[in-house]
């Protein structure tokens, strides 16, 4: 139980920050106040059903929060375990407890750099560090909106997507007439058999996550894809805007040029970005 990522996120909301330094201390006053689930309401069907989840989790090293949500095993456990807490609204209720999970992993992490910050300040740097400044720009601006946020799978029927794995690359939808409506990764066909909105949305999941892979749920009604689409799009760009902005301001001289492209390198490898995304070199 204690391995769920339910229970992990509960340590998250419960866990006391000491300091200002990022760290999570979780004492006996915390730990009575994680809701975990009660392995005695459990059938012994049930429990040797989770057991089997669990082991190959257990049978593995333990990766950092954003890859291990990514492993199927893990997955399958965490799959298990909301559908007996949510029911039919499992899958939804998992989501969101994965995406909470990340945004409180990065604000921790975001927390350290910063406390390290503040006990260096004495200290005369000769070379200029780009992470206090990626770090306080990612904290000011919030990390790059993705497309799941902005759709609903609850309300109607859903298509199912294999993302396969793949390499870390550009992704664009094809235009041309031999691969309309083609996934690109690379300039190379990924995934050509969906139609034109789906197809979108596959791209602007693998722009703000390059490395998504595994299952993903898009509403089946394609104009309903494209809405959610067209509405992360607006918030992408608006997204970026906000980050190139702020990166100028703490960054405004010409001289300093080559500092904001160091910034904006540092901050793309923090939220998981593909090299380039933000300002060009």
């Amino acid at each position: 139980m204690a391995n769920l990522t339910w229970t992990n996120l509960m340590a998250e909301v419960y866990g006391r920050r000491g300091g200002g330094d990022g760290v999570l201390h979780t004492y006996v006053r915390e730990l009575s106040q994680i809701p975990i689930l009660d392995p005695s309401v459990l059938t012994r069907s049930q429990a040797e059903d989770l057991v089997a989840l669990f082991s190959p989790v257990a049978a593995r090293p333990a990766l950092s929060a954003d890859e291990e949500l990514r492993q199927p095993d893990r997955q399958a456990l965490d799959s298990w375990a909301m559908k007996y807490m949510f029911g039919d609204r499992g899958d939804v209720a998992g989501r969101a407890v994965e995406r909470a999970l990340r945004d409180l992993v990065m604000e921790r992490t975001q927390r350290t750099v910063s406390g390290r910050e503040q006990q260096q300040k004495a200290v005369r740097r000769t070379v200029f560090d780009p992470a206090p400044l990626a770090s306080r720009v990612l904290m000011d601006c919030g990390v790059q909106p993705k497309i799941l946020d902005f759709i609903d799978t609850a309300s109607g029927p859903v298509l199912d997507i294999h993302v396969p794995m793949h390499a870390e690359l550009p992704v664009r939808l094809g235009d041309s007439l031999m691969d309309q409506s083609h996934v690109l990764l690379g300039g190379d066909p990924f995934i050509t058999d969906l139609d034109e909105g789906h197809a979108a949305a596959v791209v602007a999941l693998l722009t703000a996550q390059p490395k998504f892979s595994g299952a993903l749920q898009l509403p089946l009604d394609e104009s309903e894809t494209q809405r959610a689409v067209s509405d992360w799009k607006r918030r992408w760009l608006n997204w970026k805007s906000e980050v190139e902005a702020a990166i100028r301001e703490v960054l405004p001289k010409a001289t300093q040029a080559q500092r904001r492209v160091m910034v904006a390198r540092e901050l793309e490898e923090r939220a998981g970005l593909l090299p380039r995304t933000l300002m060009a070199e």
